[in-house]
């Protein structure tokens, strides 16, 4: 039987391609987004735009500004703590769920994503997609669908400040490689059904990436200050 086809509407098209530019910092914290120019950009009339505008500020990734537009949401180092707040208390224990399903094929083929980007085949586009995969792996097949929407928001909300952590991280490198090895602990515990080792390695994987954002932060703010 032929596979049905998916139809994206260009509403969602739109949304999600604003979202990914937030998302990866192609739209900077504070950065003003008009609705005349992205209409513009994207080929569209501007009610399309504001509503994309509209289910971001949902998301808590812009402000809108009445009759102009939206921006960026900046990122604040409390914004950073209430994300990984939420992110310590759900995360771990969703992975701990996820750790006794036989989800190997998904798992193999994540691995070696980061296999290849670890040994030095560096794709900026393949490393990002493989984040969100595998962070998405850690509840995506639960069936409660209160915490899977909440953990897929705070992971929006957590990619962006992590991806600005690495952009003005001055060891960047060395940021991006401890990032792989926690991430492939996680799914080599994952791969053995070791819900208390899985639960462990995320928690620490969290962990270390509150301390590298919260860094990443304050570099920033001294240099403004410089």
């Amino acid at each position: 039987m032929a596979k049905k086809r998916v139809l994206v509407s260009i509403r969602d098209q739109i949304y999600e391609a604003i979202q990914e530019a937030i998302v990866n910092n192609s739209y900077k914290p504070g950065e003003e987004l008009q609705i005349d120019r992205l209409a513009e950009e994207f080929g569209v009339s501007t009610t399309p735009i504001r509503e994309a505008l509209i289910r971001l500020e949902s998301s808590g990734l812009v402000d809108l500004i009445p009759n102009k537009g939206a921006r960026v949401t900046a990122l604040r180092e409390q914004d950073i703590r209430d994300t990984w707040e939420v992110r310590k208390l759900l995360e771990p224990y969703a992975a701990g769920l996820t750790a006794a399903l036989d989800i190997k094929g998904e798992i193999a083929e994540l691995d070696a994503a980061f296999h290849r980007l670890e040994s030095g085949l560096w794709e900026e586009e393949l490393y990002i997609q493989s984040d969100i995969r595998l962070h998405e792996l850690l509840f995506t097949h639960l069936t409660n669908e209160l915490l899977k929407a909440t953990l897929q928001k705070i992971l929006q909300r957590s990619m962006r400040m992590r991806y600005f952590a690495e952009d003005v991280s001055k060891t960047h490198d060395q940021v991006v490689h401890e990032v792989i090895s926690e991430h492939r602990a996680i799914l080599r515990s994952l791969a053995a059904r070791d819900r208390e080792r899985t639960v462990l390695n995320v928690r620490r994987h969290i962990e270390n990436g509150e301390r590298r954002t919260l860094r990443a932060i304050a570099l920033r703010n001294g240099a403004r200050k410089d």
